[in-house]
């Protein structure tokens, strides 16, 4: 069992030289109670690479929250039903069409190549943190 606040505000605060720069309110509202079953190093990876895709595609005064809530699990297996916990980012950047919201989960695949040109990076981070959250018996998906 793992503290999802603690690990939360740790990778927010690890990117708050990020956000500052880019004068970015990045606000996270984490149950201080909230605790989550799963590989401590993975969630955070997680958690970091979220945010850091998120402080590289929100315009420069715009904002990001990170917020959790426990939430049903219905994956069809022995656990059911089972309590979970949803974690979200959110931020004011473009979006991401809906054609192409899969395509972010493809390693090296960036949606706006325009985009691509003006951020660093290689493309795998939200592949990586999708394949960490399933390997955890999670998920990562995209709403835009």
């Amino acid at each position: 069992p793992i503290d999802l606040a603690t690990v939360a505000g740790e990778a927010a605060a690890l990117l708050e030289p990020q956000f500052r720069a880019r004068g970015i309110a990045c606000t996270v509202a984490v149950p201080a109670a909230l605790r989550v079953r799963a590989d401590d190093e993975k969630l955070r990876q997680i958690v970091v690479n979220l945010l850091g895709n998120a402080v590289k595609f929100t315009p420069a005064g715009g904002r990001v929250t990170l917020d959790a809530a426990p939430c049903a699990v219905a994956d069809g297996g022995a656990d059911d039903g089972a309590d979970g916990v949803a974690l979200h980012v959110r931020d004011t950047g473009v979006g991401i069409p809906p054609g192409k919201r899969e395509a972010i989960f493809e390693p090296f695949t960036r949606v706006d190549s325009s985009l691509a040109r003006a951020t660093e990076g290689a493309g795998l981070g939200l592949a990586i943190s999708r394949d960490l959250a399933r390997g955890m018996g999670g998920d990562l998906t995209v709403e835009s």
